[in-house]
């Protein structure tokens, strides 16, 4: 099986299947069915928050939310109006209890990974000018694994790359909110060759531009940033990956300010579509994989996943 056919089923399980199987199960089962509701509810919210909607587009999202919520009220009314009256079983309650408990807690560590505003955060340029774009995974890594894979990644862990990526964040662009199932080609997304702009000013002390761009979902990735850009400020590295081969307009050395025309979106690298991965590093040395990531904001915000930057006039 190809990697995109397991994506495909894991988005339809996941992001289709999954609440109406819950909604389904709280309406047949008439023991504790309280708590089944109150599971599927939590469940839907963390799906809401943390899905990955690009695929399946902004107004799915949309009309899928909004038509659970209405058929999980409705399923939480009958049960109201016809009260089980057989009693409950202790060791499913208890089962169902806990499951919940722990959806909670992954829920409220979503909530925390959205609001929290880091103590070091520094302001960043959004690096493009025209159009919808979603942050895929962003925000804290450490604190929801749901909100950003980037701290957790086994491949990152192994490799020790993965407390500079603490904050790394992923940005794609989206086309009116509509449907954009996994294509195959990189030109079928709208962010492919989409120009990028410098997000601060500095020195430019890495440049790599020769590496070429992935076919969508083929597998077998390098394992690094493909075509990247990194830019020092102080002792903080602002780097820029995943973009388009012979795309990048600044050599090493160079001194550019937030702003500048630099590079265009592309799927070099450990990329399977065509996306920009950001990550700001603080290092003492040169050696910017083995330091910290700084979270990033923008106009006051952190970059948490499913943040929507509209930047269309």
């Amino acid at each position: 099986m190809n990697e995109r056919t397991q994506l495909s089923l894991k988005l339809i399980v996941s992001h289709v299947i999954l609440l109406p199987l819950l909604i389904f199960i709280s309406l047949i089962i008439n023991k504790d069915s309280f708590l089944l509701v109150s599971i599927t509810q939590t469940v839907l919210i963390i799906l809401l928050l943390s899905g990955y909607w690009e695929f399946l587009g902004l107004r799915f999202k949309k009309i899928y939310f909004f038509s659970s919520e209405a058929i999980l009220i409705l399923v939480l009314l009958l049960r109201l109006l016809y009260l089980n009256k057989t009693g409950n079983n202790l060791y499913l309650v208890v089962i169902l209890a806990l499951l919940e408990f722990w959806l909670s807690f992954l829920l409220v560590k979503i909530i925390i990974s959205i609001f929290r505003r880091e103590k070091e955060a520094i302001e960043i340029v959004f690096p493009f000018r025209q159009g919808k774009y979603l942050i895929t995974d962003g925000g804290n890594s450490r604190i929801s694994r749901l909100m950003n894979y980037h701290y957790f990644s086994p491949v990152h862990k192994k490799k020790k790359t993965n407390l500079s990526m603490l904050f790394a964040t992923d940005i794609v662009k989206i086309k009116n909110s509509g449907s954009n199932y996994l294509p195959p080609e990189n030109d079928s997304y709208s962010i492919f060759g989409e120009k990028v702009f410098s997000p601060a000013g500095g020195v430019v002390v890495m440049v790599e531009n020769g590496i070429k761009d992935n076919v969508p979902y083929s597998g077998n990735y390098p394992y690094n940033t493909g075509n990247t850009i990194v830019i020092r400020q102080g002792n903080n590295y602002l780097l820029l990956g995943h973009l388009k081969m012979d795309s990048i307009r600044v050599k090493e050395g160079d001194i550019i300010n937030a702003n500048d025309l630099i590079a265009e979106a592309g799927n070099s690298g450990y990329s399977e579509r065509p996306h920009i991965h950001i990550q700001l590093i603080n290092s003492l040395t040169d050696s910017y994989w083995s330091g910290k990531g700084v979270s990033m904001e923008y106009k006051g915000k952190n970059l948490y996943k499913n943040r929507l930057i509209n930047l269309e006039s």
